[in-house]
């Protein structure tokens, strides 16, 4: 199991999605680009399925393979946790810990919005 809370120090960004959302389908490309160009600067990303079924996100997993870790929230406890009511819906963390930003659902400008915000939070010291 992947501990989120251990990545103190780095920026997160934290996806709760399903297989079955298109919206979320629609994010992750965004998502895997982030992890990718701007892990090296200090970022960890994170999606967190919430599907009933386990087999349906390592299946879906097996199709479009992520560079960066997919928890299964299984029971959707962490997504209610989190209060999560819309899908997909992103946590944007500051190196300290705090939820900075908070997007519900997938919308054209969404990934440039989210790398502007995450870049920013990357330069802070």
């Amino acid at each position: 199991m992947v501990d989120i809370a251990a990545d103190r120090g780095k920026v997160r960004v934290i996806d709760f999605w399903a297989t079955w959302c298109e919206q979320c389908k629609e994010a992750l490309p965004a998502l895997e680009g982030l992890a990718r160009e701007l892990g090296p600067r200090g970022l960890s990303v994170y999606g967190i399925a919430i599907d009933e079924d386990r087999r349906q996100v390592q299946a879906f997993l097996e199709k479009r393979p992520l560079s960066f870790p997919v928890l299964w929230d299984k029971g959707a406890v962490e997504a209610s946790r989190f209060f999560v009511n819309c899908m997909p819906m992103t946590l944007i963390v500051d190196r300290g810990g705090l939820i900075r930003y908070q997007h519900q659902g997938w919308e054209e400008d969404s990934a440039a919005k989210e790398r502007r915000e995450v870049e920013a939070l990357l330069s802070e010291s």
